[in-house]
């Protein structure tokens, strides 16, 4: 049990200089704005691009979407005003 907590102490220093090396060193704004631009191209190459085709063919689904609820949200539209239009002219003759 005195080795673990041993050990757990040694690696807890480590890792508290590690941190005190990073923080006596600030970098400056310019430093900060490269490494930011660094990065950015870092992530940029791991970046799964799609194909000319699978650009195309999403395209044309998300249209197909689009053209299919406009359809569907203007005849409920269209429906329910009615309805509502029927519902009042009823009232007006009971009422």
């Amino acid at each position: 049990m005195a080795t673990l907590s041993t050990r757990e102490g040694a690696s807890a220093m480590t890792e508290e200089t590690n941190e005190q090396s990073l923080v006596a060193k600030p970098l400056g704004w310019f430093e900060n704005v490269r490494q930011f631009w660094r990065e950015v191209a870092r992530e940029m190459r791991q970046v799964s691009w799609p194909t000319r085709t699978e650009v195309v063919n999403t395209t044309v689904v998300v249209v197909i979407a689009v053209f299919f609820f406009a359809f569907y949200l203007f005849s409920a539209d269209l429906t329910f005003t009615y309805l509502i239009q029927g519902l009042e002219w009823v009232a007006g003759k009971v009422f």
